[in-house]
């Protein structure tokens, strides 16, 4: 059975993502899209070629949503969480394909959707949700939603800005986190891989 091809998300230009990181710093987290290399790394590392059920937190305006469209096996669904209105509406307007659908709720919201879609758990999580930019007690409740909602053996993958914000409240939830630093990007991006949800979680 051929995949689906996902559409193509036309380029968010720079200035675009300039204002609206300044209106809404602590929600978009960058000022540029994320370049196609990231998502394919996310993918790969998330492996999502493998996987039927997947979250996005915080897809933006689709680059790496894309990219991991394309990695997505042809029965697999992603269900994005995204709360900047602008961004959920490009996505909309831009994405066509019936393996994705969108969410305008809180990343917090993924214990309920495990309930409703995936009693398993789901095979991967992928992030983009800046978290340097937020506070820890709700970045702990994220990522504690995040572990609380795999299944044994999922990966949660994150992309950050900051190096060190994030490793220690992420190993509060995972026993094994790595890091890997990918730099052609702009600005050069962390991504970190947990695994093993600690059951406190």
């Amino acid at each position: 059975m051929p995949r689906p091809t996902p559409s193509r998300v036309p380029f968010a230009s720079m200035w675009e993502f300039i204002r609206a990181f300044r209106q809404n710093y602590r929600t978009i987290g960058a000022v540029a899209p994320t370049s196609p290399g990231v998502g394919r790394n996310m993918a790969r590392l998330g492996r999502v070629e493998e996987s039927s059920k997947v979250v996005e937190f915080g897809p933006g305006t689709g680059a790496i949503t894309t990219q991991l469209l394309a990695a997505l096996p042809a029965d697999g669904r992603i269900w994005a969480f995204e709360i900047y209105e602008p961004f959920l509406e490009k996505l909309r307007e831009s994405v066509h394909d019936p393996r994705l659908t969108l969410l305008g709720q809180s990343a917090e919201q993924v214990r309920a959707l495990r309930a409703a879609e995936a009693p398993e758990g789901f095979d991967a999580i992928i992030c983009s949700i800046p978290f340097s930019l937020l506070p820890p007690p709700v970045t702990s409740e994220i990522l504690a939603a995040a572990a609380a909602s795999l299944r044994p053996g999922g990966i949660f993958v994150s992309l950050q800005y900051h190096p060190t914000y994030l490793p220690p409240i992420l190993r509060q939830h995972f026993q094994t986190v790595r890091r890997n630093w990918f730099i052609w990007n702009v600005p050069p991006t962390f991504l970190f891989t947990a695994t093993d949800p600690r059951s406190a979680s």
